[in-house]
């Protein structure tokens, strides 16, 4: 979306003076623009400079060929579009959408002469976004709130006031979206006249996407569908997703001028109708095989990929109630990115869970539901006290197992002896650490017990 305007156009606190010779020029633009024509070039004689114009209208649509989306809500989006060039020096301008990063946009093939922008941008940093700060004798995470001469910083329902001159580093966990006007954009070049390709490219916040899973316990198939929200109106483009998050640093302690350092990548986009996975650096992608279009304000969902995965039921207790959980390996051959995990039996829902992301031929452990029908009770029944009355020197503890349930179960008992020796345990336990471990197997309504002792080493 571009529009134009000539070089000699002087701006003088938000407004616009323009020569009266020029006035009857820009009505003339106003007049061609307003029925349509796609694109156009004027060139003002008097002051040898050229203006560019494509769509001069101020809309919401923004051009995108390739939009990569990361997983903490940051945004990269790259196109080309062609512009033609006339003698001496050519003003090129177009809108960015609110969100967008000033400090990384990129303009290549043509000569840049300068890249200006309008007052209606954002600073990287904005109220809301989880942020990590860096001093030299500290590290704090939480919720970015202002910055003034101090940077104030939500974090364990407390406020921390960080001085500006401490601070070496902030790190962008998670940003959130931000709502206004566009932004305006003036590139300024002084390549020779002729028809350029001039690519684009830009990071920004605001959309975001993460994955949904549903798995069918009794098949162990399971599919993952992404969405993705916040979205701007965006045309005929590439979609990538990103399981990963790039590492978006500011350096300070500037406060009114950000610094952003980034480096996103992205995979070529690949045939067919759906998404297909690739890894790039320490990234993992995916890249839907055909073109899409998005309206601003919308959400989305597409079916990201299936599958059948390595599947095993568990009953657990570490204390509480007896968890049923599954064990899930990643036999897909990609890594799955954290998110929300639906059980089903068949086509009745049973459970979900969060799982983190899982790498290939790695396993993640979520929690279904609680088996209210097996039941485990702890019993001190041993305790002998230091000589002073104070702390514990040995302790002995039984556990009571028992099946309710009218079939079989095997359950995992774990418990967790923190800088304590394991004196003796029947049956006998499996240490890994501080963590004792028993799988007791158990009839319908049978009753079994673990009797396991420590002491102060």
């Amino acid at each position: 979306m571009f529009f134009g305007v000539s070089t000699d156009v002087k701006r003088v606190e938000g407004s616009m003076h323009i020569s009266a010779k020029k006035v009857s020029a820009l009505i003339c633009i106003i007049a061609v623009l307003s029925v349509g024509i796609a694109f156009a070039a004027t060139r003002f004689a008097s002051s040898g400079s050229n203006s560019l114009a494509n769509s001069a209208t101020k809309t919401n649509d923004y051009p995108a060929d390739k939009v990569t989306i990361y997983g903490n809500g940051v945004t990269f989006v790259g196109y080309t579009e062609a512009v033609k060039l006339q003698n001496g020096t050519n003003d090129i301008q177009f809108y960015l959408p609110s969100g967008a990063l000033t400090d990384t946009l990129t303009v290549t093939g043509l000569n840049v002469l300068h890249i200006t922008t309008s007052q209606e941008n954002y600073p990287i940093l904005q109220n809301g976004d989880n942020i990590t700060v860096y001093t030299a004798t500290d590290i704090y995470t939480g919720r970015f709130l202002s910055w003034d001469t101090m940077l104030l910083l939500e974090a364990n329902n407390g406020t921390i006031m960080i001085p500006t001159n401490t601070i070496t580093k902030i790190v962008l966990n998670q940003v959130v979206q931000v709502q206004g006007p566009n932004i305006l954009v003036d590139v300024v070049t002084n390549s020779p006249p002729g028809q350029y390709e001039m690519n684009v490219s830009y990071l920004m916040r605001g959309p975001q996407w993460y994955p949904t899973y549903s798995v069918n316990v009794e098949t162990s198939y399971l599919e993952c569908w992404a969405t993705i929200e916040n979205v701007e109106s965006w045309s005929n483009f590439t979609l990538v997703l990103v399981s990963g998050g790039p590492h978006i640093v500011y350096y300070g302690p500037i406060v009114e001028s950000l610094s952003l350092y980034a480096q996103p990548v992205f995979s070529v986009a690949s045939t067919g109708v759906s998404f297909t996975p690739n890894a790039t650096d320490e990234y993992h992608e995916y890249t839907y095989g055909s073109k899409l279009s998005f309206e601003s304000g919308t959400t989305v969902r597409l079916p990201l990929f299936n599958g059948t995965v390595g599947l095993r039921q568990e009953y657990f207790w570490s204390g509480g109630d007896v968890e049923n959980r599954y064990h899930l390996n990643d036999t897909l051959g990609q890594p799955l990115a954290g998110g929300t995990i639906e059980f089903y039996r068949g086509n009745t829902w049973i459970g979900e869970d969060a799982i983190s992301y899982t790498p290939v031929n790695a396993e993640s452990i979520a929690l279904v539901n609680y088996a209210y029908d097996i039941k485990v009770t702890s019993t001190v029944t041993k305790l002998i006290t230091n000589s002073n009355g104070i702390g514990y020197e040995d302790e002995g503890i039984n556990l009571t197992i028992t099946n309710y349930k009218s079939t079989s179960a095997q359950v995992l008992i774990q418990q967790y002896i923190y800088g304590y020796d394991l004196v003796s345990s029947t049956p006998p336990a499996s240490r890994v650490g501080p963590t004792l471990s028993w799988t007791i197997s158990l009839n319908p309504n049978q009753t079994t017990t673990i009797y396991y002792e420590w002491q102060t080493n």
